[in-house]
C-alpha cells in the first residue's frame, strides 16, 4: 500500500459528507441491501451506496419500500432498510413502519430532514412538514433527527443496538439535508456490539422445567420471536410429545408436516379449546394477542409459561404463571438440557404416551 494511498484513507475517514457517513455506517453493520425510492433530497445518500457495495431495490411506491423492506427482514433475520426522501415520501411508509412496529421486525428507515436551521415558521421549502420525527416517534420505536455528521455513526450504532439487544422493532433517522451534503469530521466507524444470547434466569428455568417435566397434556405456541429458536423448539416439541401451533408470524418454524404440528391455527375453535385443556402452555416469542387468535384470549385451564426477550409481555395478554425473560433460542436450549435431566419427566415418558 503506498504513502498515498493511506493518506488519502486517512483523510476519506475524518472528513466525509452526512450521506458518506451515512452509508458507511450503514456498511459497516452488515447491510447489504436498501430499499427506497431516490428524491432530490436524498441523492447525497444514494451516490455512495455502489462504493460500500450496498444494492438497492426501487419499489414504485414508498410503503412498498417499507415492506419490501419488512419482508426481507423477515426471511433473513437481518434488519431491513429502507430509503426515503423527505415529507410526504417519508409519511408514505408511516404504514410499513407501523406494522414493523406491530410485529416487532427489525426495519431501519433513514431519510433527509428540513436544513439545521431551518425557521418553524413555513418557508414553502419542497416537502417542508411542521416534524418528521414527531410524526415517526409514534409508529416507530424511536425517531432520531441527528445535528452533526458525526452523530450519524452513533445514531446508526443505537439503531443495530436496540435490534440485537431489545425487542426488535422499526426506527427512524432522519439527517437534515443540509448535513449530507455538508462534509464535517466524521468520527471513527461506530458498530453497535454484538451481545452472547442470554436465556432466562436460572430460578424461572428450574420452575418452568418443574412444570414441564410433570406436564401429562402440555402444549407449544410459537410466534414471531421463536424464528430464531426453530430447531430447540422442535426437539422440545418432541421431548415433551407436546402438539404445536403457531402464530402467523410464526408459520413454518416446525415444519408443518410434522406429526406434532398443528400449523397455523390459533384461531381455531377446536385448538382454542385444546389449549384451555392443556395442563401446561409454554409459548414462545408471541404476544398471545387477539391477532393471533382472532378472538379473546382463552382462558387457559393450567399454567403459562412464556419465554421472550421483552419483560413487559410477561404481563400483557394472558400474564405468564412462569415468566422466562430471555433469548429465545438460548432459553429454549436451556430448557431442552435440563428437561433432559428429570429422570420419570414427560420427555423421557412422551415416546410411550
Amino acid at each position: 500500500m503506498t504513502e498515498k494511498t493511506v493518506t488519502e484513507r486517512t483523510v476519506t475517514e475524518q472528513m466525509s459528507t452526512g450521506g458518506e457517513a451515512l452509508v458507511r455506517a450503514l456498511a459497516a453493520h452488515g447491510v447489504s441491501t436498501a430499499f427506497g425510492i431516490p428524491g432530490t433530497h436524498n441523492l447525497e445518500i444514494y451516490r455512495h451506496l455502489a462504493a460500500y457495495g450496498i444494492a438497492h431495490v426501487a419499489p414504485r411506491h414508498e410503503q412498498g419500500a417499507g415492506y419490501a423492506a419488512d419482508a426481507y427482514a423477515r426471511v433473513t433475520g437481518d434488519p431491513g432498510v429502507a430509503i426515503t426522501t423527505t415529507g410526504p415520501a417519508l409519511l408514505n411508509i408511516a404504514a410499513a413502519v407501523g406494522q414493523a412496529y406491530s410485529d416487532s421486525v427489525p426495519l431501519l428507515v433513514v431519510s433527509p430532514g428540513m436544513p439545521l436551521r431551518h425557521p418553524r415558521q413555513s418557508t414553502g421549502l419542497l416537502h417542508e412538514m411542521r416534524s418528521q420525527t414527531e410524526a415517526l416517534r409514534n409508529v416507530a420505536a424511536f425517531s432520531h433527527r441527528v445535528s452533526s455528521v458525526e452523530e450519524i455513526g452513533a445514531a446508526v450504532a443505537r439503531a443495530f443496538s436496540l435490534f440485537r439487544t431489545q425487542r426488535p422493532r422499526p426506527v427512524h433517522i432522519e439527517v437534515p439535508l443540509d448535513l449530507l451534503e455538508a462534509t464535517e469530521p466524521a468520527g471513527p466507524v461506530r458498530r453497535a456490539p454484538l451481545p452472547a444470547p442470554r436465556a432466562a434466569d436460572g430460578p424461572s428455568l428450574d420452575a418452568a422445567t418443574a412444570l414441564l417435566a410433570a406436564a401429562v397434556r402440555p402444549g407449544l405456541v410459537l410466534g414471531g420471536g421463536a424464528r430464531g429458536a426453530a430447531e430447540q423448539c422442535r426437539a422440545l416439541a418432541e421431548q415433551l410429545g407436546a402438539p404445536v401451533a403457531t402464530t402467523a408470524n410464526g408459520k413454518g418454524i416446525v415444519d408443518e408436516r410434522h406429526p406434532l404440528a398443528l400449523g397455523v391455527s390459533l384461531h381455531s375453535p377446536s385448538v382454542q379449546k385444546w389449549l384451555t385443556e392443556c395442563d401446561v402452555v409454554l409459548a414462545v416469542g408471541t404476544e398471545l394477542a387477539e391477532s393471533d387468535l382472532w378472538s379473546a384470549p382463552p382462558a387457559l385451564g393450567g399454567r403459562l409459561i412464556r419465554v421472550d426477550v421483552d419483560p413487559a409481555q410477561m404481563y400483557a395478554g394472558v400474564p405468564a404463571d412462569v415468566a422466562l425473560v430471555g433469548d429465545a433460542r438460548a432459553t429454549t436450549q436451556a430448557l431442552k438440557e435440563r428437561l433432559a435431566k428429570v429422570p420419570g419427566s414427560a420427555s423421557t415418558d412422551a415416546a410411550t404416551r
